[in-house]
């Protein structure tokens, strides 16, 4: 299930990639702006310094759209963000105001690395900062600051950091819980809950699917149709749970029986429902008298007693000009007669 949801997770990927996109747009935009502002007051060093952060944006941009690549330009975009912030910092910028430009950092790192790896960064980040702005100016020639100012630009990006974790922290859980939550109505809309074989809709789907493909290949296709001798006997003698629990038990027992590219459901009541793809009428049966073996063979507990049960079991074969109504009505007749010959075994029977 993990497994399913991390895949879930992974299909976002186009969302992601899109605000990635968008992001590398708007720093390219920006950046490049802001160059063209810094050419006009002739700050040539800044000016270069945008002007190459913005060819790195629309780097991320290209990496993204054109090779697909959301964790490269992902990367590409958020260091050369943080080289910028640094640069910024430590030039001071445009009238000292440079440093202010530091709180897109906290979102940016959150939403592109998510909750934990996002910390890490801001935690690094925080430190590098720190240390450009309370490095003596002796020993390194950067943008002087006051200490309440440089001490109210931590605390304030601190706190903006917090908020940004904890929405970011609400938003992956509440992403995860609705993936959960879809996951689960997915099993309940295809998968039978008490044996956890495939429901009648599911059966129906791959009957269709494997209906298409048999006519396209002109292969053979096989279904059987079981039903549980005397079932109505068991639920009335040791209750509905033993009922339940021979239906839990027989789902194993036919799971273990068939091929990988078999399909096992439950088609309602104590009926259910295998689909032999490649498999003709004569195989089918031979398969299906040893799924009956297994089930007659088997003693299963209920209630502290192991009671013995039998199947009785139809099938039918795909023909060019079947449809999936008329295979499993011709399985359902052959299962009939299965129950008026006596139960316990399969119709029609091996050659």
């Amino acid at each position: 299930m993990q497994k399913q949801l991390k895949n879930k997770i992974n299909n976002l990927a186009p969302y992601k990639s899109a605000v990635i996109s968008l992001f590398a747009l708007v720093g390219t935009t920006i950046c490049a702006s802001m160059g063209f502002l810094g050419l006009y007051t002739e700050n040539y060093p800044l000016t270069a310094t945008l002007f190459f952060a913005s060819f790195i944006y629309f780097l991320g941009f290209y990496v993204c759209q054109k090779h697909n690549n959301i964790q490269l330009s992902a990367a590409i975009i958020l260091y050369s963000l943080y080289l910028l912030m640094f640069y910024l910092v430590f030039t001071g910028g445009v009238a000292q105001t440079g440093p202010l430009w530091i709180y897109i950092v906290a979102p940016v790192s959150l939403f592109i690395h998510g909750f934990k790896r996002g910390l890490f960064d801001i935690a690094i980040f925080v430190l590098i900062i720190i240390a450009i702005m309370f490095v003596p100016t002796d020993i390194a020639n950067h943008a002087d600051y006051p200490t309440e100012f440089k001490l109210r630009l931590i605390y304030s990006f601190l706190t903006v950091t917090f908020l940004s974790a904890l929405y970011e922290f609400t938003r992956e859980n509440a992403l995860k819980q609705t993936l959960e939550l879809s996951q689960k109505y997915q099993f309940l809309a295809h998968f039978d809950t008490l044996t956890n074989l495939s429901n009648r809709r599911a059966a129906y789907d791959i009957l269709k699917r494997e209906q298409s493909r048999i006519s396209r290949n002109n292969e053979v296709l096989s279904v059987l149709l079981c039903d549980v001798d005397y079932f109505k006997r068991i639920n009335d003698q040791y209750g509905h749970n033993a009922g339940d629990a021979v239906l839990v038990e027989l789902a194993k027992i036919f799971t273990e029986q068939v091929r990988e590219q078999d399909c096992v459901s439950r088609w309602g009541g104590e009926e259910f429902l295998f689909i032999l793809p490649q498999t003709s009428a004569e195989n089918a049966a031979i398969i299906a008298e040893k799924i009956r073996l297994s089930v007659e063979q088997c003693q299963i507990d209920v209630q502290s007693s192991k009671i013995n049960v039998t199947i009785s079991i139809g099938i039918s074969q795909f023909k060019n000009s079947s449809n999936i109504d008329e295979v499993i009505n011709n399985a359902d007749k052959h299962l009939y007669l299965a129950k008026e010959s006596g139960r316990n075994q399969v119709q029609p029977r091996s050659s």
